[in-house]
């Protein structure tokens, strides 16, 4: 029988492939593990952390997708598989965000934007298309729901899909613009070259699968694409796989800096420690402002440009921002930073 051949009680539509997702569920494994390897050898926890996350999503889905192929009239096993495997490739999208972040914090006399709003804007996003993705495949691929409810499913993933191809699509204006910055000031070094061009490709891969995932829904799960298990195969599962196989051959967490606080002089050579490039709103507050646009009306940006400070002054930076940082139990209890010193209200009481 092939892969796009109708099996009868399968909700399937075709009689899943056995060997294929041993195959993957070893290959992501395998990756995964170099993923862990790797981030714990370069410390490099803020960066690629999720980078083992999403292999394991992505194995969970093959292997629920394993079990479904025994047990074909399984409607639990699909709806598990799809949500899981959907949910992997914006993970990895994720990851490219704090690549992106992490870059800009290393040189953030280029940066188009603050490189914290870079993460706190594009990551809110992406968990709006988790959600989407979360809620609408499990409607999609549920088979007892009437037309109109897998219809609304099928709608809600394809506004997941669209909101990722606009992320991606402003992602990659951003990353353009700091790449040409970076060119024409001389200052990109081997190195972050080959973190770009890996992001770019990734970003590329991802977005391929996203035009494949988006065309299967709009034409619906009566299209030959949603009923011939090799697209998803091709599309999906390999894509997929060379898009983790390449970060774990140019792991990022190999040539970008540990530290948010370790920034690139404008020499192109020196690098030096500064206080990092920190947003000290309350996180509430960035969710709901992730450009700080009272911030730049107001030019706080400007009140910011440590990179021109001299050594002496960014020691006394990095001290007053260690004096001054709060503990996660402060952060829990007070996240509008109300009280205390410097908070919105206690420091016009303590005056």
């Amino acid at each position: 029988m092939g892969m796009g051949d109708y099996s009868p009680g399968s909700v399937w539509y075709y009689a899943p492939n056995k060997a294929a997702p041993i195959v993957f569920i070893v290959l992501f494994f395998i990756s995964g593990v170099l993923h862990a390897y790797q981030t714990y050898k370069y410390k490099s926890w803020r960066t690629t952390l999720l980078l083992p996350w999403a292999a394991l999503l992505m194995i969970c889905g093959f292997a629920l997708r394993l079990a479904g192929a025994y047990r074909p009239s399984d409607l639990g096993m699909l709806i598990a598989s799809t949500v899981l495997i959907m949910s992997g490739p914006p993970v990895y999208a994720l990851i490219n965000y704090f690549i992106l972040s992490r870059i800009l914090y290393y040189m953030p006399y280029l940066a188009p934007m603050h490189p914290g709003r870079v993460a706190t804007t594009f990551v809110g996003l992406d968990g709006v298309c988790e959600i989407l993705i979360g809620n609408g495949a499990w409607r999609m691929a549920n088979s007892t729901l009437t037309n109109a409810q897998r219809r609304v499913g099928a709608n809600m993933v394809m506004a997941s899909l669209c909101l990722q191809a606009a992320l991606f699509a402003g992602f990659g204006l951003l990353a353009a613009l700091f790449h040409r910055k970076a060119l024409r000031a001389g200052v990109l070094k081997k190195e972050l070259k080959t973190v770009l061009y890996v992001m770019y490709v990734s970003a590329a891969i991802i977005t391929i699968r996203c035009i494949y995932r988006l065309v299967e829904y709009i034409l619906g799960w009566e299209s030959e694409i949603y009923q011939n298990e090799v697209y998803f195969w091709i599309f999906e599962a390999v894509i997929m796989f060379i898009n983790t196989a390449l970060l774990n051959t140019f792991h990022p967490g190999k040539r970008l800096p540990r530290s948010n606080g370790t920034f690139l002089a404008k020499d192109g050579v020196t690098e030096r420690r500064g206080p990092g490039w920190d947003d000290d709103r309350p996180w509430p507050v960035t969710i709901f402002d992730p450009l700080d646009i009272w911030g730049l009306l107001r030019g706080k940006d400007q009140e910011t440009k440590f990179w021109d400070m001299s050594d002496e002054e960014l020691e006394r930076c990095r001290l007053e921002k260690k004096v001054n940082k709060r503990s996660v139990l402060a952060a829990l209890l007070d996240p509008f930073r109300l009280w205390g010193e410097r908070g919105y209200i206690g420091k016009h009481l303590k005056k």
